[in-house]
């Protein structure tokens, strides 16, 4: 088995390998687990320059904040039972030529048999580079065109952006594969990771690289669910597979609200508030009217807390009792807070969770009165 299968490929079948329900479903004692979000290579140089568009050619950064923060959990004692990433894993958009194309040769006098010729041409040209102008290169007279959108257009500097993704999905990687082998690693997908519009190319590129983009799993009788939020916020490129989310979460909602789990713990990349269940919309949290509907559902099954980031800062706030988790930064942060994780332990009457600067949780590791809940029997 591969080590990508082994580290970062456990979501499979809409399931979690690394734990088994038949195992796992039984309530045994307290244990906490530890929530990251939003390393995003290439963010902290993209936000230096002020063009987020941009796919940032820099992540240095990141990388250093990055291991860090698997130098501190690494440390912890007992173990967490998992370390989730929610979303945002890199900065770099996936790619969308066809969808970009059209959208930059809709500024152009071409007739639609030059644009379906020039599309042809573009993705062939994506494939073999052909926009390097390698000595020797045959530049026809279409790669020309194209080169010349490419470098003019305004609207091509967030496909540019695509060019570092593989890196920076390698790097990140290369970081992670140092967590303890006995903390698995769950992954949850994020606009940057599957597209502010998701594909059923984007979505699958995510999954062949970090595993399902959204499954369930159970730890110690709790049920954990990870969600695709990018279909709450516009699915229109990706009707059918919405669809196939929508009704999977209502079978696990069925089970959540028969109360066959201790607690019922939902991760996710877009928190559906920031602060106020009813506050307006905005690029951070979910559709006014979609946000309600859900929140509602999933306190009538019983979900104790959702856990998201995409915020890069620390907030939210209650939704009767559902607990709204907004967790700030490994990475970029766009407000006070400093770099850091959060710590989330789960007893069987409560979950208590306390976000760490990475030097806090270098240092000094988890605090006594969180401690005393992990070890209390």
């Amino acid at each position: 088995m591969s080590e990508d299968r082994k580290v970062f490929l456990k979501a499979q079948g809409r399931l979690f390998t690394a734990f088994q329900e038949d195992e796992e479903s039984q309530w045994k004692g307290p244990f906490y687990f530890i929530q990251g979000a939003d390393p995003q290579y290439g963010l902290m140089k993209s936000w230096e320059i002020g063009d987020c568009d941009y796919g940032g050619d820099e992540w240095e950064q990141e990388i250093r904040l990055t291991e860090e923060a698997v130098q501190a959990i690494n440390k912890l004692s007992p173990k967490p039972k998992f370390f989730v990433l929610c979303g945002d894993l890199v900065h770099s958009m996936p790619d969308y030529p066809q969808t970009w194309f059209q959208k930059v040769a809709s500024d152009y006098p071409f007739s639609q048999d030059l644009r379906s010729e020039l599309l042809s041409c573009y993705q062939s040209w994506l494939c073999t580079e052909l926009h390097t102008a390698l000595p020797g290169a045959q530049l026809t007279s279409c790669s020309l065109t194209l080169m010349k959108i490419h470098n003019l257009h305004s609207t091509v500097r967030a496909l540019k952006g695509n060019e570092f993704k593989v890196d920076q999905e390698r790097d990140l990687k290369t970081v992670l594969q140092k967590t303890d082998q006995d903390i698995p690693l769950v992954f949850v997908s994020g606009n940057h990771d599957i597209g502010n519009s998701p594909t059923p190319e984007t979505i699958k590129a995510y999954c062949s690289n970090w595993g399902d983009d959204y499954f369930s799993f159970w730890v110690g009788g709790v049920l954990f669910l990870v969600l695709n939020s990018q279909f709450f916020f516009d699915s229109s490129e990706c009707t059918e597979l919405k669809e196939y989310q929508d009704r999977w979460l209502a079978d696990q909602l069925a089970v959540a609200e028969k109360r066959k789990c201790k607690h019922a713990i939902v991760f996710q990349h877009i928190p559906f508030f920031i602060q106020n269940p009813d506050e307006e919309n905005n690029y951070f949290n979910i559709e006014k009217n979609l946000r309600q509907e859900l929140l509602e559902t999933f306190h009538k099954a019983g979900i104790k807390a959702v856990f998201s980031g995409h915020y890069h800062r620390n907030a939210g706030g209650k939704y009767k009792n559902l607990d709204m988790v907004v967790t700030s930064a490994i990475g970029c942060q766009l407000g006070k807070d400093k770099h850091g994780l959060r710590v989330v332990v789960v007893t069987e009457e409560t979950i208590v969770h306390r976000y760490y600067s990475l030097d806090e949780l270098n240092s000094k590791g988890i605090e006594k009165d969180l401690m005393d809940l992990i070890i209390s029997k």
